[in-house]
């Protein structure tokens, strides 16, 4: 009960916060930025709570997809809401975040899901899946806000400067925060990549093979595009496809081979 209303209610504080933003981003009024603020902390605070509840050390954790992806969104607006302690403040790029995370929020309310329990998984497997599934989570978030930067890319080279491209957070912004995205996403996916390793006794036997080329890849990629950006300070059009490109192999390598495996060849990786 409590948990389900205190999704609710952060739902409506994110909400609320992405609303006052946009109008303090169109007007820009100090005053509504501050009542978002507000209402985004306070919403963190919500939020914490109900996450709490899935990793009380009374029970057995649940890391079920949507319970992954929820904490993946408490993260990302927690760092947000903390940047603006700094003089480098990504807070305008919560107009992007808040929506999300109030989605995340509403699909962990409505839509009934099995709950995958920590019993007794060794340490390795409880890292593999963790750190998977939050590398997913991030590296998506990350591709949401790809395709804002290429929205944004896409009107000021014609420079058609629309009311919703106005109020959106400049490019600079958008890009420090989807690079901070993709760089913890990488570390994650590096984690779980070695503990994978380890994990799986068989590649063949478990039919993991295709999963395991897809998601090397994908971590390829990735670490391609830091490289790029570290070395030659790639931006713009070339961090989209990159990135694009790179989520698009994670989704193939997680949703195709379980399509494929499950249901068309009725086989599971477990063997």
């Amino acid at each position: 009960m409590y948990h389900d209303l205190s999704l609710l209610l952060a739902t409506g504080l994110y909400a609320a916060a992405a609303a006052l933003l946009y109008r303090s981003i169109k007007r820009q009024s100090s005053p509504l930025r501050t009542g978002s603020i507000i209402c985004a902390c306070t919403g963190v605070v919500l939020h914490l709570f109900a996450q709490l509840q899935h990793w009380n050390l009374s029970t057995v954790p649940d890391v079920s997809l949507l319970n992954l992806l929820s904490l993946c969104a408490l993260v990302i607006v927690l760092m947000l809401c903390s940047s603006v302690l700094s003089k480098n403040s990504l807070y305008d790029a919560s107009l992007v975040a808040l929506p999300l995370a109030a989605g995340v929020l509403i699909l962990e309310w409505s839509i009934p899901v099995e709950s995958l329990l920590l019993t007794e998984t060794s340490i390795g497997t409880v890292v593999h899946i963790l750190s998977s599934v939050i590398a997913f989570g991030l590296l998506s978030i990350a591709g949401v806000y790809a395709l804002f930067i290429a929205i944004i890319d896409h009107f000021l080279r014609r420079h058609h400067l629309t009311s919703l491209v106005r109020s959106l957070p400049p490019l600079e912004i958008l890009e420090r925060l989807l690079f901070g995205l993709i760089a913890s996403g990488f570390v994650l996916l590096t984690i779980s990549l070695s503990s994978g390793m380890a994990f799986v006794s068989d590649l063949f036997a478990q039919h993991l093979i295709h999963k395991t080329i897809l998601s090397a890849l994908a971590w390829c990629i990735f670490g391609l595009l830091l490289w790029g950006r570290w070395r030659y300070g790639w931006r713009g059009r070339q961090t989209v496809r990159w990135t694009l490109a790179g989520i698009f192999l994670l989704v193939l390598s997680y949703f195709g081979s379980k399509l494929v495996l499950e249901v068309f060849l009725g086989r599971s990786w477990r063997g």
